[in-house]
């Protein structure tokens, strides 16, 4: 696998590799530290940066428990914090993808717990939200669903709904609400506001930076914003 990836590197002029394991048992825990202590000396020798993915810490164990970070950032050059899916697609509560209290708790913990040097350690912003849909069932019981939707989908529906969007203290972000089919649809936003406070955030913690997920979901206007904030870095 590391030859493939350094066939790979070379073959496409890459600048480096990230690393993205999800559903590991715990019991693998220790192998994934080895696979990465194996992977980037030989991804160093050809001068190749090397940073994995993680997420916030929590419980799961196929989700996070599999993931050594103090040892896992003693060999990478940088560790990216996947900071979304507070809320998942199949959440039973609607709720932010990543609200702002809970990606900066995500950070601390990082920072605090497992001493990850915040020099080394990227943030990564979600450019998707979700609309979710709650209905009242016979039994009298709430359902939720949710479908990912990305920046100029929610931008559609506000014009299109002639909507206007309010603050939400509690997730530091804009959100809308409003009824179609007899259910109420809700969404907190991913925009301008929230993005630029996640890397205002970003600044404060001194961390190496912010990565998104993904491309597809985004507005053009975007990464202006983004540019904007970094460069006031000081």
């Amino acid at each position: 696998m590391i030859q493939q990836l350094l066939a790979y590197a070379k073959m496409y002029r890459l600048q480096g590799i990230n690393i993205d394991f999800e559903n590991v048992r715990t019991a693998d825990k220790a192998n994934l530290v080895q696979f990465v202590r194996e992977l980037t000396p030989m991804l160093h020798e050809q001068n190749l940066v090397v940073s994995i993915d993680v997420t916030p810490k929590s419980n799961s164990e196929l989700w996070s428990l599999f993931l050594d970070r103090p040892a896992l950032i003693q060999s990478v050059d940088y560790m990216m914090l996947m900071a979304y899916d507070e809320h998942w697609a199949s959440s039973p509560n609607s709720g932010s993808v990543a609200s702002m209290p809970w990606v900066k708790r995500a950070v601390d913990r990082l920072v605090e717990e497992d001493g990850i040097p915040p020099a080394k350690l990227i943030l990564g912003m979600p450019l998707y939200t979700r609309i979710w849909t709650e209905t009242i069932g016979q039994n009298g019981k709430r359902k939720v669903s949710s479908k990912a939707v990305g920046m100029d989908r929610v931008r559609e529906i506000i014009a299109a709904k002639k909507l206007a969007p309010v603050y939400d203290a509690a997730t530091g972000q804009n959100y809308v609400e409003y009824s179609e089919n007899g259910a109420l649809n809700r969404i907190w936003i991913e925009d301008a506001l929230s993005i630029k406070a996640r890397v205002d955030l970003a600044n404060r913690y001194g961390l190496a930076g912010v990565a998104t997920w993904n491309r597809s979901f985004q507005s053009d206007d975007i990464w202006s914003v983004i540019e904007g904030a970094l460069n006031k870095r000081s």
